[in-house]
């Protein structure tokens, strides 16, 4: 899938939850291999609130998705240190 069609992809209409999923895209996707980067977008197909409670530590998720999981809470976390 193209970076563009991610970018769509990540809005998923709570506004801190798409940025930190922009703010992933800009500096993490790259880094990702080819079987994250699938991952990742299986992420995304996720419901809105099951991938913001299982960023923030609410839920449980499936266990393939640990890794893009702990990336966007370390994120999440490091955003809200700076504000």
């Amino acid at each position: 899938m193209t970076l563009k069609k991610l970018r769509w992809k990540s809005r998923k209409g709570i506004r801190e939850l798409d940025i930190l999923l922009q703010k992933f895209l800009q500096s993490e996707y790259e880094n990702l291999d080819p079987n994250q980067r699938d991952i990742f977008e299986e992420v995304l197909d996720l419901e809105t609130y099951d991938l913001l409670n299982a960023i923030t530590g609410k839920s449980s998720y499936n266990i393939k998705y640990e890794t893009i999981i702990k990336k966007l809470s370390q994120l999440s976390v490091l955003t809200n240190d700076k504000a």
